[in-house]
């Protein structure tokens, strides 16, 4: 989290941009099935500081994974054709004794924009809290994730905060 918190900051100048600026808006995209390069995707995350993995493939999913201390977590790819992508879901898991339903409803109830489910510990294993956030492209830049993966890191991490995973310090 700590390597991309530069994603935060420029989604901020985004917003604090003025928006009568100068240049022409951008036109709507023509094709027929706009969507991102997942190489391309995987590239972004590299040169904003995060541990990129190669491209999974299984079953059909296809994923990423990214190593950004002290979160780990995956990018998954959907609607693709030729690895151009028209849909992705930011992905985290969570384990750890003290997760509980409740806390997952609870941040459900009260929370917008990540949907989180719990499954049980089996055995011995600790209960897990998953956390999932769905993102449309819309054209093939991939600028246009600064704002999600922003969103993403900021809340991924008010969620592990939640459910014990971090303490309100990391």
């Amino acid at each position: 989290m700590i390597r991309l918190a530069t994603l935060a900051a420029a989604a901020l100048m985004a917003v604090a941009a003025p928006a009568a600026a100068s240049t022409a808006p951008a036109s709507v995209q023509a094709a027929a099935d706009p969507g991102v390069s997942i190489e391309a995707v995987r590239a972004w995350l590299a040169s904003k500081g995060g541990t990129v993995s190669a491209i999974n493939r299984d079953a059909g999913d296809i994923w990423i994974t990214v190593d950004d201390a002290p979160l780990s977590w995956a990018i998954f790819f959907y609607s693709c054709e030729a690895d151009v992508c028209g849909d992705i879901q930011y992905a985290a898991s969570f384990s750890n004794p003290t997760i509980t339903q409740a806390m997952i409803n609870d941040w459900n109830r009260d929370r917008r924009f990540l949907k989180a489910f719990f499954a049980a510990g089996e055995g011995a294993a600790a209960p897990t809290a998953v956390v999932q956030y769905d993102v449309l492209i819309h054209g093939a830049d991939v600028e246009q994730l600064t704002d999600h993966t922003a969103l993403w890191l900021d809340l991924a991490g008010a969620f592990g905060t939640t459910v014990g995973y971090f303490t309100a310090t990391e």
